[in-house]
């Protein structure tokens, strides 16, 4: 019964959100500040862990800031904060459907097996593919890639090296992964401004990797005997699902002037449709949602809860000597040197993920008070130098995700995962990141 409640409460939240966003409605943000509340108090039921410490942490400490204060006014705005990432959240994954349904995977499989003749041309592809599919199924694509290798017996370091570096590329760049959009969303930048640079820092992301893998890399005993030929056309395919998005993104955007998160959203669905009418996979499709928004919707409450908090963190510490301070901070460094400021952002947010502060926590707390122009930094500067940071993180903290996900799958040690495979990788991007922005900075704002 509980499950029923919050599954619908959930998606009332979502469908109250998206009108609102196309006809004010009458009250519309107490409304959904109500509904928020609601769903967050019910949602925390159902995350475990550091998930769950986090979360309250920062909503408790949101409520005492505000009652400290007197600014209750400042609940409604604050609550509502990020409920365009619980839309995309909650919307995106049926882009996977399609993914699964065309069999996708098995080319996929076919493609790095054929491609994997040694280890450094496996560790292209597997992180190539990462590239590929990693925007379209987010944090899946850990496990999908996890089981087209399953059965190759193949080294821990390069399927710890290859799922890390291969998956941390693709949050650089996807407008798919809430991050990205929660960083454009605070700063203030559109996504067609951040996206040929995002592209840019992913690519030399996947580069440096494999160069640095190459250095490590022998001769693998695995054989491509026995391989199908890969279907190319429906890697083009995939190609080709990009490019649509991409266009409706745009179209959406020009003809309905709504947020770009929305925009995200409305394209993701309507490509996915469309994906399913091509592969005249449509009541499969159809069916693979019914169930996705039955029970399967609450699998995203833990992202849910995480972001709506952290928005409703950030916004709150914003008005407080708290953000004041983080702000003269930042204007401080900023005049001293652009390039110390890249790095010390980086770096702050990767020591304190270290210690266990998720970087979401740090990230929505400099987004949300570093008004960039003021500081003298352009919000394409800043925004590029926050994702440079949450990569980072996403492979130092020992309660990312992804961590998790890649230490149950090869079974190895947090250690061992985050320094001794990706230790020398974390150095060497801690730099390239910096020097890459700070050229950005230099010939391009």
């Amino acid at each position: 019964m509980m499950v029923v409640l919050k599954t619908w409460l959930l998606k009332l939240l979502i469908v109250v959100y998206v009108v609102h966003t196309l006809v004010v409605v009458p009250y519309g943000e107490a409304i959904l500040a109500t509904l928020t509340a609601v769903v967050i108090v019910l949602l925390l039921g159902h995350l475990r862990g550091f998930s769950r410490v986090i979360s309250s942490f920062m909503l408790l400490t949101g409520f005492l800031i505000i009652m400290a204060t007197g600014n209750v006014g400042l609940i409604k705005s604050s609550l509502t904060v990020n409920l365009p990432l619980v839309v995309l959240l909650v919307t995106v994954p049926v882009m996977g459907f399609p993914l699964r349904l065309g069999k996708y995977d098995e080319q996929l499989s076919n493609f790095v097996k054929k491609h994997g003749r040694n280890n450094n041309r496996l560790f292209f592809s597997i992180t190539s593919v990462f590239f590929l599919i990693g925007p379209v199924i987010n944090m899946g694509s850990i496990k999908l890639m996890n089981n087209l290798v399953e059965k190759l017996a193949l080294a821990k370091g390069l399927l710890a090296r290859s799922y890390m570096q291969g998956f941390t590329s693709t949050l650089l760049w996807s407008p798919f992964f809430a991050s990205l959009l929660l960083v454009l969303n605070l700063v203030g930048l559109s996504l067609y401004t951040y996206l040929p640079f995002g592209l840019g820092i992913a690519v030399l992301h996947i580069l440096v990797a494999n160069v640095l893998y190459s250095k490590f890399a022998k001769d693998t005993a695995f054989s491509s005997a026995g391989v199908q030929t890969v279907r190319m056309r429906r890697i083009y395919e995939l190609v080709i699902v990009f490019v649509l998005f991409f266009c409706a993104v745009f179209l959406i955007d020009r003809l309905l002037g709504i947020s770009m998160i929305i925009s995200v959203t409305f394209a993701a669905v309507l490509v996915a449709i469309i994906w399913s009418l091509y592969l005249r996979v449509e009541r499969e499709f159809m069916s693979n949602v019914k169930e996705y928004s039955g029970k399967t919707i609450l699998l995203s409450s833990n992202e849910v809860v995480l972001f709506t908090t952290a928005g409703f963190f950030g916004a709150v510490i914003a008005t407080t000597e708290v953000g004041a301070f983080i702000n003269r901070f930042v204007l401080l460094v900023s005049e001293s040197s652009v390039l110390l400021l890249i790095l010390s952002i980086i770096l702050i947010t990767a020591l304190l993920a270290l210690g266990g502060v998720h970087q979401i926590v740090t990230i929505t707390a400099l987004a949300t008070t570093v008004r960039p122009l003021e500081v003298g930094v352009d919000p394409l500067i800043f925004a590029l130098t926050l994702m440079s940071a949450w990569s980072i993180a996403t492979i130092l903290s020992p309660i990312s995700a992804a961590n998790v996900i890649i230490m149950n799958l090869i079974r190895r040690r947090y250690k061992e995962v985050a320094f001794t495979f990706n230790g020398a990788f974390i150095l060497v991007m801690t730099g390239m990141y910096t020097i890459f922005i700070y050229v950005v900075h230099l010939f391009f704002t």
